[in-house]
């Protein structure tokens, strides 16, 4: 299982992007995948890499169909293969190491 980041930027719209982020947001739930929503990025699980350029595909046909005529897509992809880790789980694994870590004044080593 894939975890992916997308950014989608319709560049040309204004400065306002949210709505055609809402409809990003929407493909991908029409896809059958769980999107975690953040400030500049969407991330999901996804099983392919064919199903991605799909799905990006189509984000990308409908954002010209409402039209935008230039749109810039930033995509990562973490590939780890020897353990599945579901997206929710690492975000709580973070969440847990910070409140269990001691919290040491700045400067002290």
């Amino acid at each position: 299982m894939f975890h992916v980041s997308i950014t989608i930027i319709p560049l040309g719209v204004g400065t306002s992007i949210s709505h055609y982020v809402a409809k990003a947001v929407e493909i991908i739930e029409e896809a059958g995948y769980k999107p975690v929503i953040g400030p500049a990025e969407t991330s999901f699980e996804i099983p392919s890499l064919e199903e991605l350029g799909r799905i990006l595909r189509k984000i990308h046909d409908t954002l010209h169909a409402m039209g935008v005529q230039r749109i810039v897509t930033t995509v990562m992809i973490d590939d780890r293969r020897d353990k599945y880790q579901p997206l929710k789980a690492k975000v709580e694994k973070v969440r847990f190491l910070k409140e269990t870590i001691p919290k040491q004044p700045v400067g002290v080593i």
